[in-house]
């Protein structure tokens, strides 16, 4: 093995690393605000959080060596992405207010299945007949998950599957932003527009503008007043506050150290640790058919992976083939 191969090889295992553990701490906050849910509103959550957070994010970016700009260079999809994370990451937490964590973490992993059709639909990239069966099946995969309970129409699984349309449409942007602005720029103007997206909501539900009643507990969740946390509670907001600062920051270095192609079949632990969280704390614990559908889903996006790691190689392998044909017609 020559040295740039250990290099690479070692980018990997380092970036897996670090994509392993910001997951990790994303599903401690999980853990967190589920206990929440049922006492304070998913918009007072989003808004410490991100207070804390953006305070973490100018303290590392002061103490930094790199000097990082904070305003990006194409504010308009900065800030569509940022309100399709706020989406996304909302409804989320209202799908966790109402089903069992490893189950609504399963239906929004239906992102990658979202991120091929729109890579093919939008973007205009080629999608084969295999990928697209993959993306069939990881359906079928979802459909398997929530068969047992009939959940079909449950506003919890609404919310789910918002979550994951919002989030790939997220990433397909963030395909673009990429090439203009560092990850950490991207990661900063996430949590700065959720903040504000939580703020701004939470003012028009105080002044009567936007009014939600209801039992249900997703929808509870969203339309409950403020109030003031109790000191272990604040302690928790605080908690999860630098937990999405570490935690972005992690996801963000992990793709900048790693190919996204090698480390993102490790995004799957993410389902893991929801199945162990939920067993330790709610006595939750997926039946063997919920288990059956998860295993289709995660299948089919590990197919997609692997597809997709095949095309780059490919693309990768006929640019020097390319190249010399070029330097050949520049001959002639």
């Amino acid at each position: 093995m020559n040295a740039k191969a250990l290099v690479s090889r070692l980018d990997t295992s380092n970036g897996a690393l670090i994509l392993v553990f910001g997951l990790f701490l994303f599903s401690i906050q999980d853990i967190i605000i589920k206990h929440f849910s049922s006492n304070y509103s998913v918009l007072q959550i989003v808004f410490v959080r991100g207070l804390i957070a953006l305070g973490l994010f100018l303290l590392l970016f002061k103490f930094m060596r790199e000097t990082i700009s904070l305003r990006s260079r194409r504010p308009g999809l900065m800030i569509a992405r940022g309100l399709l994370g706020f989406a996304s990451y909302t409804c989320y937490y209202l799908a966790v207010a109402a089903m069992p964590l490893a189950e609504v973490v399963a239906i929004t992993f239906t992102m990658p299945l979202f991120v091929t059709a729109m890579s093919a639909l939008i973007l205009g990239e080629k999608v084969g007949f295999r990928r697209w069966t993959a993306v069939v099946v990881g359906f079928i995969g979802v459909l398997i998950i929530l068969s047992p309970d009939g959940e079909f129409n449950s506003l919890a699984v609404v919310f789910a599957m918002t979550a994951a349309i919002t989030y790939a449409s997220q990433t397909i942007i963030t395909r673009f932003l990429g090439s203009h602005d560092h990850p950490l720029t991207i990661a900063y103007n996430a949590i700065f527009i959720f903040t504000c997206a939580s703020g701004v909501l939470s003012l028009l539900m105080l002044s009567g503008i936007i009014s939600i009643s209801s039992s249900h507990p997703s929808l509870a969740f969203l339309g409950r007043d403020w109030v003031m946390p109790g000191h272990l509670d604040l302690i928790l907001m605080v908690a999860i506050g630098l937990i999405a600062a570490i935690g972005f920051y992690c996801l963000s270095q992990a793709y900048c150290v790693s190919e996204a192609s090698a480390i993102a079949p490790f995004e799957f632990t993410y389902i893991l640790w929801a199945v162990i969280f939920g067993y330790l704390f709610w006595n939750e614990m997926p039946g063997p058919v919920t288990i059956l559908g998860m295993a289709v889903l995660v299948s089919s996006s590990l197919y997609i992976w692997y597809r997709e790691r095949q095309m780059q190689r490919r693309e990768t392998a006929l640019l020097p083939v390319q190249a010399a044909e070029l330097a050949q017609q520049d001959q002639r």
